[in-house]
């Protein structure tokens, strides 16, 4: 049996995890806390978890999974905005106590799979923009799994993508924001969850990619299976692909 420990559990994500995890025969979730007092409530409760599920913030969450390690806590994180920097910081404190964490942009499935075949797209494709698209109350912008996308794809490229020259504005930030020559669009609309297409681009071609995650349901089962493989490691792996096995 996992105990389960959720950080953020007053959250939109946080509460179906809260509920939904109770619903896998080996998890057991055995508290949460919010915002308010969060370190302190975390240090009440390591007691009884194995694992801190963390959907937080990104100013809160590296100070609480570095804690989580060192009061003997696996991690897993699924909160955005985290800078390299703050990963590397987790890494460190969970190889100092011989723990394991993941730290995902996006834990659905299809999500990983979607960033996975962006990359395998990327070696072939001249050209790539993202138009990430989510509900009215999402608080960044452009998403995690966004940004984490278009690096993916500059990464697998080893350099920057061309990006076309604009001759004329007739409004200025119409073509989005830049990551690497990966140009990314936000889309902010009630209506909406978790939304995100891929386009390539060459000669005579285009190429599109597109995940929808309908409900935050759709992150239980990748959260389920990186609770069963944290305690089995030590030190930080980024992304749910790893999990299962992808490769570029």
């Amino acid at each position: 049996m996992i105990r389960v420990i959720v950080a953020g559990s007053t959250g939109r994500v946080g509460r179906v995890m809260v509920s939904g995890l109770a619903d896998y025969p080996d998890v057991r979730v055995v508290g949460g806390f919010g915002r308010a007092n969060a370190l302190n409530e975390l240090k009440r409760l390591a007691p009884e978890g194995d694992v801190l599920v963390d959907f937080t913030t990104g100013a809160a969450a590296p100070d609480l999974l570095c804690a989580a390690a060192g009061y003997g806590l696996h991690v897993v994180s699924g909160t955005s905005g985290l800078s390299q920097d703050a990963l590397h910081r987790v890494d460190a404190a969970l190889h100092q106590h011989q723990r394991g964490g993941v730290w995902a942009a996006n834990f659905a499935i299809g999500g990983a799979l979607m960033m996975y075949f962006a990359r395998v797209a990327a070696r072939f494709m001249d050209g790539a923009e993202v138009i990430e698209l989510h509900h009215d109350k999402k608080v960044d912008a452009p998403s995690g799994t966004a940004i984490q996308t278009a690096r993916d794809i500059r990464a697998t490229r080893d350099g920057d993508l061309p990006d076309p020259r604009v001759e004329r504005w007739t409004l200025e930030g119409s073509r989005g924001a830049v990551q690497g020559g990966v140009r990314i669009h936000s889309v902010r609309l009630p209506g909406f969850n978790a939304h995100q297409e891929v386009l390539f681009g060459s000669v005579g071609q285009i190429l599109s990619i597109r995940h929808d995650a309908l409900g935050r349901e759709a992150y239980l089962p990748g959260v389920a299976l990186a609770l069963r493989e944290v305690p089995k490691r030590v030190g930080l792996i980024t992304g749910l692909d790893t999990l299962m096995g992808l490769q570029s």
